[in-house]
């Protein structure tokens, strides 16, 4: 017959061994890389690249980077189906910081706006000079 896992546990370890092991997963699963996150989501490079509108090397290479910029590992996350948080622990509070992580389509849009009033002070420029 065979045992459960829980079975073989119980049989194995102590009720502090088990605590002591159920800590340290949690901990690995806190602190993990980008690659060992996507497999932990069963997500291959390929098909994450697919999402991303990049190669299979892309991702690769971005897995290995020691320093990515926030909207690359933002893009990343979304891929996986998550969505980035940044967030900064100070002494006395936690602040979440939302202007990093602004959207791609909200990040066009301030280019696009920013383009339009350089564009119309030239204009007046123009025009004032003429």
């Amino acid at each position: 017959m065979r045992k459960t896992w829980t079975q073989i546990k119980n049989e194995t370890m102590t009720k502090q061994e088990q605590r002591t092991a159920g800590l340290l997963a949690l901990r690995d699963l806190a602190e993990m890389e980008l690659a060992e996150l996507r497999e932990a989501l069963q997500v291959s490079q390929e098909d994450l690249a697919e999402k991303l509108k990049v190669t299979q090397v892309a991702v690769s290479r971005l897995e290995r980077r020691p320093n990515i910029l926030v909207e690359t590992l933002s893009n990343y996350i979304e891929g996986l189906g998550g969505r980035l948080e940044l967030r900064a622990i100070l002494p006395n509070r936690t602040v979440r910081l939302t202007h990093l992580l602004a959207t791609s389509k909200r990040k066009k849009t301030a280019r696009a706006v920013r383009r339009k009033h350089r564009d119309n002070a030239r204009l007046k420029h123009d025009k004032a000079g003429v």
